[in-house]
């Protein structure tokens, strides 16, 4: 076995777990900004796009009817200033297997495009 062989399956042995909850965790300093569900883990780049997009007045949201396959369902929770990115800090969780939907509730700002995320939450 090769040194750099040796190092990857210490890194994999060593990594800590997403931790399993249904929203993403407070940062202290951080403002969650974008989030991006995943079937499997996210460096496997399934991501899912939402099921339902709704606006009403000044607000508008999306709804992801979840099936989590084999390897369970994630989320990419990302913290920064704006939607748009750059991120400051993107924190994963795993989502429990009892979850059925999310919701991401945003406030639209003067132009359309000017998305505020207000609330994240899936169950």
């Amino acid at each position: 076995m090769t040194v750099s062989a040796a190092l990857l399956i210490l890194a994999a042995a060593t990594a800590t777990p997403p931790a399993v909850a249904s929203e993403c965790p407070a940062v202290a300093g951080q403002t969650l900004v974008y989030i991006q569900i995943f079937d499997g883990p996210p460096e496997k780049k399934a991501d899912l796009a939402p099921d339902q997009t709704k606006k009403q007045g000044a607000t508008t949201w999306n709804i992801w009817k979840l099936y989590a396959g084999p390897d369970g369902l994630y989320v990419n929770c990302s913290y920064g200033k704006t939607l748009a990115g750059p991120y400051d800090q993107t924190e994963t969780i795993k989502l429990p297997a009892t979850a059925k939907t999310c919701r991401a509730d945003f406030k639209i700002g003067p132009k359309p495009s000017d998305l505020t995320l207000t609330h994240f939450v899936c169950k």
